[in-house]
């Protein structure tokens, strides 16, 4: 550890007596931790790939010269998804470019003002979060959605057979449920034969197909954005439930307490794997299923740990002075005990969230998972599970996963280390 990472007792001194917040206290601590802290920055690449998938790799033209006739078939694509969870995203890759420019004069503002460069971060970061909620409700609305008029033209194969009509792509011209079935099970970096060539000519195939020739590398873009979608809703559902339903046990105790207590230790004795797999045997497999089934049975867990940091906060003199000026349970909870008490839980996000992905994959795996054609990282394991000659369908999505879990559990780590206080120097 270099000596400029560790503050001398001067400098912690004066940070002490400017009253140094709490959130760059932790952020100091965290850049300790060099893996977490790098692993922090990764996520935004994996993000990228998931919000952008449709710039990167699509099948649908953004410019179709058809004769004398201009058609925008990737921007009336976008807002007519299959899924909706790639609705959302395509909303959030709409709502990046004014977002930037937002960014920007907001940033130049807040510096001019003397703010920091970690709390302006957090700023445009809930600026973005503002602009797709906002982008997303504003296309939901049928005068303003675009129709998608060319959903059954298949533009590839129009610009090969017929002279006179030419594209525009993004730099993978394959679509994430396009199959082409004399390319099945093709290994990475398969290009089809002279004698084969009829659509996408030409095109490569960089980590090979799957069984019905579809393009891995374009499915495994479009899979990130279900095992993101999983892992953070999933984790939001159980961590808001979680932090109330503790919240409410530690503050008022007695009764409450206890009845809380004996319901979350019912909801422990059901696991969520084997509550899933009854639940698709009953209705039928569901991303949004697996999304609650995981929110409504994790919150114990969270439950317990903001139970525990309630219990001490409620005690401590500043509680009994809200309490003395007047100041309600609501507001003495949420404003005052609930800011405190949050960290254990904001440590087991990015651990509940690497979970989350792993059950995801592991039901798909087993056939219990999303339903096909929808492009999973799970359903590619299953493909190559059935036969290890395929052996580009195991090692790509279990590679994916491997990297995507381990940053989330090297940022949970960090976050864990900062927040501990006997870990501090």
């Amino acid at each position: 550890m270099s000596e400029s990472s560790v503050n001398t007792p001067t400098e912690q001194a004066a940070n002490a007596a400017k009253g140094e917040a709490y959130f760059t206290i932790v952020w100091r601590q965290f850049k300790k931790h060099k893996f977490a802290y790098w692993s922090l920055w990764m996520l935004a690449p994996i993000f990228g790939l998931a919000i952008f998938a449709p710039a990167i790799a699509s099948n649908q033209p953004f410019i179709f010269f058809d004769g004398d006739e201009t058609l925008y078939p990737w921007f009336r694509a976008i807002f007519n998804p299959d899924e909706p969870v790639d609705y959302f995203f395509n909303m959030a890759m709409i709502a990046f470019v004014p977002w930037c420019v937002l960014a920007i004069v907001s940033s130049s503002r807040w510096k001019k003002r003397g703010i920091p460069g970690r709390s302006r971060v957090l700023y445009v970061s809930a600026q973005y979060i503002a602009a797709i909620v906002v982008v997303t409700l504003l296309f939901m609305i049928p005068g303003i959605r675009p129709n998608n008029r060319y959903f059954s033209r298949q533009f590839v194969a129009e610009e090969f057979q017929s002279e006179g009509t030419h594209g525009i792509y993004p730099p993978i011209r394959f679509g994430s449920i396009e199959g082409d079935l004399p390319s099945a099970y093709q290994p990475p970096m398969y290009r089809k034969a002279e004698g084969m060539k009829d659509v996408n000519d030409g095109d490569l195939h960089v980590m090979g197909t799957d069984d019905i020739g579809r393009d891995v590398l374009v499915r495994m873009l479009y899979g990130t954005r279900i095992s993101m979608s999983v892992g953070f809703v999933a984790v939001a559902i159980y961590m808001t439930i979680g932090v109330i339903i503790g919240a409410l046990a530690g503050y008022f105790g007695g009764i409450i307490d206890i009845m809380i207590s004996r319901v979350i230790e019912v909801v422990l004795l059901f696991p969520a794997f084997f509550l899933i797999l009854t639940l698709v045997a009953m209705i039928g497999p569901s991303i949004y299923m697996i999304m609650v089934v995981i929110g409504l049975t994790r919150w114990p867990t969270i439950a317990r740990l903001i139970r525990g940091e309630v219990l001490k906060q409620r005690s401590i003199d500043y509680t009994y002075a809200a309490r003395a000026l007047g100041s309600s349970d609501f507001r003495i909870i949420f404003r005052h005990i609930l800011p405190n008490s949050l960290s254990p839980a904001l440590v087991s996000a990015p651990f509940g969230i690497a979970g989350a992905i792993i059950l995801e994959a592991g039901l798909s795996l087993l056939g219990f998972g999303v339903r096909a054609p929808t492009p999973t990282w799970g359903i590619l394991l299953k493909l190559g599970n059935s036969n290890y000659e395929y052996w580009w369908l195991i090692v790509i999505p279990s590679l994916a996963m491997f990297f995507t879990v381990t940053i989330f559990n090297l940022v949970g780590s960090g976050m864990r280390d900062a927040m501990d206080p006997r870990l501090r120097v």
